[in-house]
C-alpha cells in the first residue's frame, strides 16, 4: 500500500500482488493442516514416550601391589551402555524400562570389560517401575492448596531415591537398582524463606526370597528384606546459599541369606566379618572362594552367615555456595554412616569432601575431592561402593579425587584415581604389608 500510494507501483500491480500473497498464506495454511493431520494419526502413547541413556569408554589401571599381596600391575579396556525408555501416561502416572551391559550376578556395577575374543556383550534389565502421584485424583490438590504433586509411590525396579551428599555411595552404589517399594511425601516446598524444603522417603525392599529348600530351613532362616527411610530438609542459610541436611535408617531384616548366596555368587564382593563352617569368622578382605558344590549346612568352608547384623544409621550434609565465578560454584558435603547391629568394633564409615565447578556446557571444569573410610562392618559390602581399592567393599580408607570435563555438548572426559589402604591389616597379609593401592580411571562418557 505504501508503494501504491507513492506511485512506485500502479494499482493493477497492486491488486496481483494482494493475490499472490493470499495464494501463498492459503498454500501454508493447507500445508500445516496436511501435517497436522498425519500427526494426528501417530499414537497418543508416542507423543508422551521419551529415551535417554549413555556411553561410557573407560580405561583402567590398577597400580603398585595388591593390598597385602604382590600382584602385577593391571590394565583393562571396558565400556558401559545404558538405554532407557520413559513413558508419561499422564501427570499422575508414569514408567521407565532401562537395560545396561554388566554382568548380571553383580548388583553394584554396569561395566563390561572388552575381552574374550570379541565375544558379543550381554545387556541386562536394570530399570522396570512405575511412579503413580494421586493427586487430583483424590482431590488432595483442593486440599492442601498446592496443584504441584506432594507425595509419590514407586513399585518395580528402580534407582536408589535416596538423598546422598555430593553424590557419596558410602552405603549405597549409584549402580544399584533396589526391587521393591518406596514411598515419597513432601511436607514442605517453598522458595523463598529460611525452610525451603522437608521431603520423607519410606523404602520396603525386597532382598531375596526364599524358596523351602534345606538351607532355608537348617538356618530357620526367612525371606531377606530392607526396611527403612530418611528425612531431608534444605534451608537457606543466606539467599544465595543452600544447605542440605538428611538423616537415615536403613534396617536389613535376615541378612545372613545374602552372606550365604557368595557360596554360588562369585560376582558378590563380600568384605564384612563372616562365619565360616569349620574356620571361624572372616572379615576385612575378600572372602575365600568356598569349596565348589558348598552346602553351608555341611561342608567346611562354606560361609554360614554375617557375625552380627546391619541396621544402618546415616546422616548426610551438603552446603552449596556460589562464587564470583558463576561457572565454578562451590560444595563441602559430609556422609556418616553407623551399624548399630555390628558384633564388632569396625562399624563406623564417612566420606568428606569438596567439589568446585560443573559440567552443564561446552568447556565447563569440575573437581571433586573426597576422603573415604569405611570400616568393616559399617555397611553391607554387596551394595557399597565397588570401584575403591582393588575390589571395592569395606575395610578401606584413602583419597578420591576426580577432574570432569566436557570437552562437546553431551561428551564429558573424566580423570579418576583413588589411593587407598586397608583400615586394618587382615590376617594372613605377609609381612604386615599396607601398600597403597592406586586405581585409576579414564573416562568419555556421551549422554543423551
Amino acid at each position: 500500500e505504501i508503494l501504491r500510494d507513492k506511485g512506485v507501483i500502479t494499482e493493477e500491480e497492486y491488486r496481483q500482488a494482494i493475490e499472490e500473497a493470499k495464494g501463498k498464506e492459503e498454500k501454508v495454511v493447507q500445508e500445516a493442516k496436511a501435517e497436522a493431520g498425519k500427526q494426528s494419526k501417530l499414537p497418543d502413547w508416542l507423543h508422551r514416550t521419551s529415551f535417554f541413556g549413555d556411553l561410557r569408554y573407560r580405561h583402567e589401571g590398577f597400580y603398585n601391589s595388591e593390598l597385602g599381596n604382590n600382584q602385577p600391575t593391571r590394565n583393562r579396556e571396558r565400556i558401559r551402555a545404558r538405554l532407557g525408555l520413559g513413558v508419561n501416561i499422564s501427570p499422575e502416572l508414569s514408567a521407565k524400562l532401562r537395560i545396561v551391559t554388566g554382568d548380571a550376578n553383580d548388583p553394584i556395577s554396569t561395566n563390561q570389560t572388552l575381552s574374550d575374543l570379541f565375544t558379543r556383550k550381554p545387556f541386562n534389565l536394570d530399570w522396570a517401575y512405575i511412579t503413580a502421584s494421586p493427586w487430583q485424583t483424590f482431590g488432595l490438590d483442593k486440599m492442601t492448596g498446592s496443584e504441584k504433586p506432594m507425595a509419590s509411590f514407586t513399585a518395580g525396579k528402580f534407582p536408589v531415591p535416596l538423598f546422598a551428599p555430593g553424590n557419596s555411595e558410602l552405603v549405597f552404589d549409584g549402580d544399584l537398582s533396589p526391587e521393591g517399594v518406596s514411598e515419597a511425601i513432601t511436607l514442605w516446598d517453598h522458595p523463598n524463606g529460611f525452610v525451603r524444603n522437608f521431603k520423607i522417603t519410606g523404602l520396603q525392599w525386597s532382598i531375596k526370597e526364599l524358596s523351602n529348600n534345606s538351607a532355608a530351613q537348617f538356618f530357620n532362616a526367612a525371606d531377606a528384606w530392607m526396611f527403612g527411610g530418611q528425612a531431608q530438609l534444605q534451608v537457606a542459610p543466606t539467599e544465595s546459599t543452600k544447605l542440605t541436611l538428611s538423616i537415615g535408617d536403613y534396617g536389613f531384616q535376615q541378612l545372613d541369606v545374602i552372606a550365604r548366596e557368595r557360596n554360588t555368587n562369585s560376582a558378590l564382593m563380600l568384605t564384612n566379618t563372616v562365619k565360616i563352617r569349620g574356620r571361624g569368622v572372616w572379615g576385612g578382605s575378600p572372602v575365600p572362594a568356598p569349596p565348589s558344590g558348598c552346602n553351608p549346612t555341611a561342608t567346611v568352608g562354606c560361609i554360614t552367615g554375617f557375625d552380627g547384623g546391619f541396621n544402618v544409621l546415616n546422616w548426610g550434609l551438603q552446603f552449596d555456595v556460589p562464587t564470583p565465578w558463576k561457572d565454578f560454584p562451590f560444595s563441602l558435603f559430609a556422609d556418616f554412616a553407623h551399624n548399630t547391629d555390628a558384633a564388632t568394633n569396625q562399624d563406623n564409615g564417612y566420606w568428606l569432601g569438596v567439589r568446585i565447578g560443573q559440567t552443564r556446557n561446552k568447556g565447563d571444569l569440575r573437581f571433586t575431592y573426597n576422603w573415604a573410610h569405611t570400616e568393616t562392618d559399617a555397611v553391607p559390602s554387596v551394595f557399597s561402593y565397588s570401584d575403591i581399592g582393588k575390589y571395592g567393599g569395606t575395610n578401606v580408607q584413602g583419597h578420591i579425587l576426580s577432574l570432569d570435563y566436557v570437552l562437546f555438548p553431551h561428551l564429558t572426559l573424566t580423570a579418576k584415581d583413588h589411593l587407598v589402604n586397608w583400615i586394618k591389616r587382615p590376617n594372613g597379609t605377609p609381612n604386615g604389608q599396607n601398600p597403597t593401592q592406586n586405581r585409576l580411571q579414564l573416562d568419555m562418557v556421551l549422554a543423551f
